[in-house]
């Protein structure tokens, strides 16, 4: 039996799209009361991917409050990572609820500078970061009028739950993933975030023979899908 291990996450979306026999993560933990929402993300640049989380403590609105930023990137040569940490301004009261961040004092980073800004008037300090919200678990990130740079989910971030680790079988079938995961007995629903190019292709370098299952252990969260949720209620 092929086994494939990964020591970084891959991700399970709750969405109104589920397949009939498919179930979401059960250890899906996110609270409104919690004191960090945490998010993961990924950027593509010229020589690889940069891979961020990014934690929020929540605060009171329109007040600054802390954040935790930590970045990592994965080329063919090379990976490198960089932290950092300081105050977001948050700002409201914009078309379908959402509101925008400004994350100040962002470090730099020699892999480039994407997402990142200098503030105005200010061209030698630290640089800032700036998002808009798409339903309730998902930052856009955008450029420094707020206009999002992106709209693709694979590269915006997606509030996680609390990691935890799970272990089971996939099968890769077309452009979907079939999980089974053994402790609970149930077939889980994997979406296309996280590591999921990473499994298709370890999956076509292990599997011998069509729908072969190969067994998986990782370390895993859940995210939602509020914004799927919010168009299919319209």
């Amino acid at each position: 039996m092929n086994k494939l291990f990964i020591s970084i996450c891959f991700v399970s979306a709750c969405t109104v799209y589920e397949k009939e026999k498919q179930k979401p993560f059960p250890a899906l933990t996110i609270s409104e009361n919690d004191e960090w929402a945490t998010y993961e993300g990924k950027w593509l640049t010229k020589g690889g991917v940069i891979r961020f989380e990014l934690s929020l403590k929540s605060g009171s609105f329109g007040y600054d409050s802390y954040y935790k930023l930590r970045e990592s990137f994965e080329g063919d040569s090379s990976a490198s990572g960089a932290p950092s940490h300081g105050l977001y301004s948050s700002y409201g009261g914009f078309p379908n609820n959402e509101y925008r961040i400004c994350l100040h004092d962002v470090n730099t980073y020699d892999k480039g500078g994407y997402l990142r800004y200098k503030k105005l008037g200010n061209i030698d300090g630290n640089d800032e970061m700036f998002f808009m919200t798409r339903g309730n678990d998902e930052l856009l990130p955008c450029d420094n009028n707020f206009n999002p740079l992106t709209l693709d989910r694979r590269y915006t971030l997606h509030r996680r739950s609390n990691l935890f680790t799970v272990e089971g079988y996939f099968t890769v079938e077309q452009d979907s993933i079939e999980f089974f995961e053994r402790n609970t007995g149930e077939y889980w629903k994997i979406t296309d975030l996280g590591e999921f190019n990473e499994l298709t292709v370890g999956y076509k370098k292990l599997a011998k023979e069509k729908y072969e299952g190969i067994y998986l252990k990782a370390l895993a969260y859940s995210v939602r899908d509020t914004a799927a949720e919010r168009l299919t209620n319209i």
